[in-house]
């Protein structure tokens, strides 16, 4: 639950910044747009999501040593982590496949 608040706050967020540089993009460049979602995502796959993806690794590995880690909960943490980071390489994946 918590993870998915904070999934919605940081998609909330995403939005607020795409509607501010909507009003930049008017000019007729989308540079703007292009350096914001560029941002977005070093932010989302840099050092502090790689700390925090460790954190929930470790944090398995103690509800899995104490017991109480489901197969769920494991298997959504790191379907999650790997979602996260190879975002770029399936969306290159599915570009290369209808050929752009």
């Amino acid at each position: 639950m918590l993870l998915s608040r904070n999934l919605f706050r940081v998609m909330g967020a995403a939005l607020s910044l795409l509607a501010t540089v909507e009003a930049q993009a008017q000019s007729g460049t989308l540079q703007p747009v292009q350096s914001t979602l560029n941002q977005l995502v070093q932010a989302l796959t840099g050092p502090i999501s790689t700390a925090l993806a460790t954190l929930a690794v470790i944090a398995c590995g103690f509800f899995a040593w104490a017991g109480r880690l489901t197969w769920g909960v494991a298997g959504s943490v790191i379907f999650g982590i790997v979602l996260v980071f190879g975002s770029a390489q399936i969306v290159q994946f599915f570009q290369s496949a209808v050929g752009q």
